[in-house]
């Protein structure tokens, strides 16, 4: 019988991230009969000390400190690091893919026929230096260009720095000289939120004017705002899975990779602060609106073009010119999107969800669900609930 392994695990509890990546790293746990010591924490708690010396086998950890840092390596365990950080001279094994978010921010905005896109970040760390280069790389691929937030600024020895009301007249300035409607990364949910009380201040239009997505989801902030803030789910919980996972094979013995493991951005949580379309022609702005509203109805092309009085021909044109796709394509989107957002969401049950978004059969939802979107309804919803093993097809 193969003895219990015991790990430490120093991941903050005080972020959705965080508690979501101890989520994975209990999954596995308790698949291989781990026993784990942890403790409720914040981002830059540094007690590392006291749990030695404490008879562990592994160590899971994301660390902002140099000295916990050093604590850490000295105990010669196997240690997994989930940040990455000049201060403590590490890089972490397992990280969400940059790619991955800036693609499903950029295609979101681009959706919804916007052209002009900004980035906004207060900090220093790598990880945002390489979130901004992953975004400039894909929107060249794209041939858009990108106004970029002139400033980070540090405070103490962290790049994490507290905001401070003096650094407002500069964003409040480089926001007034954003060219209108524009698409905005925040780099994380607290910068959105920096940027939407700004707005709100200063008369600025969110989403008319500034239309904004971050990145992490955490819902207690995102729906705290109104507007309520569109953000990108960060997949905590297979990093903390796969983190696991690499630890088992180091506490074995098990060759593992040297290059960095990259997990895919789970989904886009559409809220307020992105739900806008930007065309130019009003009668094509109505009826995606029309769309957005009824595609769950069964609705038909010839509803759509009745809907802002245009012919069947007109409104094809109209929405190949602006959004190159069809009325039907923009109808199949919004379906899949209210798809994914049951599943999600809900426990409602396959068939369910199919007759909710308009589809006859379940078993024609499910065929159009996997082509849409990669992956059977029951996979997507397995892996948005944490209810399976990364790599799972």
């Amino acid at each position: 019988m193969a003895v219990s392994k015991r790990v430490l695990v120093l991941c903050e509890t005080s972020s959705t991230h965080g508690r979501d990546i101890i989520k994975g790293i209990n999954h596995f746990g308790l698949e291989h009969d781990w026993s784990v010591n942890f403790e409720q924490r914040g981002r830059f708690d540094t007690t590392a000390k006291r749990f030695f010396p404490w008879n562990a086998d592994g160590i899971i950890s994301r660390t902002y400190h140099k000295s916990m840092h050093k604590v850490l390596r000295e105990s010669n365990l196997p240690l997994i690091e989930l940040f990455g950080s000049p201060y403590t001279g590490t890089d972490n094994e397992v990280a969400i893919d940059e790619k991955s978010l800036a693609i499903m921010i950029v295609d979101h905005f681009l959706e919804r026929g916007l052209r002009r896109f900004a980035y906004y970040c207060m900090e220093d760390a790598p990880f945002f230096h390489e979130r901004r280069n992953c975004l400039l790389s894909y929107l060249n691929q794209k041939g858009y260009d990108c106004d970029i937030f002139p400033a980070s600024w540090r405070n103490s020895d962290y790049f994490f720095p507290q905001w401070r009301e003096k650094y407002r007249i500069q964003v409040t300035q480089w926001l007034k000289g954003l060219p209108k409607p524009i698409a905005l990364y925040a780099a994380i949910d607290n910068h959105a939120q920096i940027i939407l009380n700004i707005c709100r201040e200063e008369n600025i239009r969110i989403p008319q004017d500034i239309s904004v997505v971050s990145v992490g989801n955490d819902e207690w902030l995102c729906l705290l705002h109104r507007p309520t803030i569109s953000s990108v789910d960060a997949s905590g919980y297979t990093i903390g899975y796969t983190a696991a996972r690499l630890l088992q094979d180091k506490m074995d013995g098990t060759a593992v990779p040297h290059e960095k493991i990259r997990v895919p951005a789970s989904f886009l949580a559409v809220r307020q602060s992105s739900d806008f379309y930007s065309i130019g022609d009003p009668d094509i702005e109505k009826a995606l609106f029309f769309i957005r509203d009824n595609a769950c109805n069964r609705i038909q092309i010839s509803d759509v073009a009745n809907s802002v009085d245009l012919s069947e021909r007109t409104l094809y044109r109209g929405f190949k010119k602006y959004l190159n796709r069809t009325p039907q394509e923009e109808i199949l989107r919004i379906q899949m999107e209210t798809a994914q957002r049951f599943l999600r969401d809900t426990t409602l049950p396959i068939i369910s969800i199919a007759r909710r978004t308009g589809f006859s059969t379940s078993e024609y939802f499910v065929r159009a669900f996997k082509r849409e979107c990669g992956m059977t309804p029951n996979i997507y919803r397995k892996k948005c609930r944490f209810q399976f093993e990364p790599g799972e097809e």
